[in-house]
């Protein structure tokens, strides 16, 4: 989650700077990059936790995304990549559509 964030500002940051569609068809190129990378390898990735922490009571998810201070995240790298990807190839395409007039 915290990596589709993270593609969330990286468009809206390259958008509000230069306005240029170009460099936002970069950003989803990017992205593709990054999907690519990180699914090749994603799929190889096995997690022994069922989604609630120890200290989680029962029913209770415990957020590990990472976003919060002082909790840890175990989700590796690769995983990472692969869903900044998807954030970069999402919202490019987001702003491309909604805003293609004011490109330039």
């Amino acid at each position: 989650m915290d990596t589709c964030v993270l593609g969330v500002l990286t468009v809206a940051l390259v958008y509000g700077l230069t306005r240029s569609g170009l460099l936002i068809v970069g950003l989803a190129g990017l992205g593709i990059i990054c999907i690519a990378v990180g699914g090749g390898t994603a799929g190889q990735v096995t997690s022994g936790q069922s989604g609630y922490g120890e200290y989680g009571e029962v029913g209770t998810p415990v957020d590990d995304t990472g976003i919060w201070p002082g909790v840890s995240s175990d989700t590796p790298l690769q995983v990472r990549v692969l869903f900044y990807g998807v954030g970069l190839v999402l919202w490019s395409l987001i702003v491309l559509r909604l805003f293609s007039s004011n490109l330039q």
